[in-house]
């Protein structure tokens, strides 16, 4: 569907609990704002149509800031009130929205519609076979592009496609968007060599992936990340959220995160790089609350530190001839510079720690092997302290019983 206007103007169980704890990770959310920018797809449909100009000996698009909003504010109009036309929800034609949307240069200007695709080569190709909508694309003269494309499963056509044209050169932008990049277990912007990083923001890919099995690959979905130029193995890919490891050979200092779909750059940003950067995962996926932890006596049986609702279970501490070993999952640890150098405090108590390192099957995944105070016996919820090399990790809680 298309339309144009133009016009002037036990050991399972401890698998299962750490592959549950990664899903947990994959899934986390962040709330972002979005800044202007537009997604891989929309990206596409702007070079295809520039492409098509090109070819025909036309002038290259810029991409409009306010044709944009324009025509972001359109298409959720449609969807919001499921139709297909050019005159708004407010009665209002494509070149008095425009203006609405501070366009409101003397010149001319054009809108294509279209709607049912969700892909811009079937898009391009529909406003290519009618002549209408092909000579609002190759109008020579258009200098500046609005684009949109919006989903809303409930509406008729499901995909809603919005190009608005212009002749004014006003602010515009190079399509690419601003990600935030963190450590994946306490959210803080300090991440280190192989451990686990999460970088989000909006519309940068249209599906979810995993990674289905180790060596990590470097191109998931179509989606490549690179840290300083050199390629990041991918965990997880979804429309506002990658999860990828910081390469092993990245030095400390602000790095630069490049994010493609494909060979398009759709994100960039940057990220502080530090040779360790101590984090421990929570059940809640943000990095405060309950640890994702679990207990051991024997290193054969295992029990999580939480209940099935997320809230802290009773922990026992053993006995001196029998002590309970409490397990932190986290990520940048393993490069402490010496055992002796982390420190973890139970409830104010020092505990002895066993082992701070990687963990043998998951990549970027660290974890603690940490002795429980017999002295904890009966405290309750506390506070799990983490700091390696002086480098305190985010504070967590576990429940102490009897």
């Amino acid at each position: 569907m298309i339309l144009a206007s133009a016009g002037t103007a036990g050991r399972s169980s401890r698998a299962l609990f750490l592959i549950f704890l990664l899903v947990t990770l994959f899934y986390s959310v962040a709330s972002e704002a979005r800044a202007q920018s537009i997604d891989a797809e929309e990206q596409y449909m702007v070079r295809l149509i520039n492409e098509y100009r090109a070819q025909n000996g036309l002038s290259q698009l810029k991409i409009s800031v306010a044709l944009t909003r324009s025509a972001d504010w359109m298409g959720a109009d449609m969807i919001a009130n499921n139709y297909f036309g050019h005159i708004d929800s407010l009665g209002r034609d494509p070149f008095v929205r425009m203006t609405a949307f501070n366009y409101n240069y003397n010149g001319y200007r054009g809108e294509n519609l279209a709607a049912g695709y969700d892909d811009a080569v079937r898009t391009i190709n529909q406003w290519k076979t009618s002549q209408t909508h092909n000579s609002v694309m190759l109008n020579s003269n258009f200098n500046v592009i609005g684009i949109s494309r919006v989903y809303g499963a409930a509406s008729r056509y499901r995909y809603y496609w919005t190009t608005d044209f212009g002749s004014y050169i006003d602010q515009t932008f190079d399509g690419t968007q601003s990600v935030r990049t963190v450590n994946a277990a306490n959210y803080s912007q300090t991440v280190s060599p192989d451990a686990l990083a999460a970088s989000f923001g909006t519309q940068m890919t249209s599906s979810t992936a995993s990674a289905p099995a180790t060596p990590l690959p470097t191109s998931l979905g179509g989606i490549s990340v690179t840290v300083n130029n050199v390629n990041a193995p991918l965990l997880f890919v979804s429309p506002t959220q990658i999860n990828y490891l910081i390469p092993s050979g990245i030095g400390s200092g602000i790095a630069q995160i490049v994010v493609k779909n494909g060979a398009a750059i759709i994100a960039t940003g940057t990220v502080t790089v530090d040779y360790i950067s101590p984090s421990i995962f929570t059940v809640s996926a943000n990095g405060s609350g309950t640890a994702a932890a679990q207990t051991t006596f024997d290193g054969v049986s295992f029990q999580a530190a939480a209940n099935t609702d997320g809230s802290a279970r009773a922990l026992s501490v053993g006995t001196s001839t029998r002590p309970n070993y409490l397990i932190l999952y986290g990520t940048g640890l393993r490069r402490r510079s010496s055992l002796s150098g982390v420190q973890v405090s139970i409830g104010g108590l020092a505990a002895q720690v066993n082992f701070a390192g990687a963990h043998p099957a998951y990549g970027g995944l660290d974890q603690l092997n940490v002795r429980l105070p017999l002295e904890l016996r009966g405290r309750g919820l506390v506070d799990v302290n983490v700091i390696a090399d002086g480098r305190s990790a985010n504070t967590v809680k576990v429940n102490v019983g009897n």
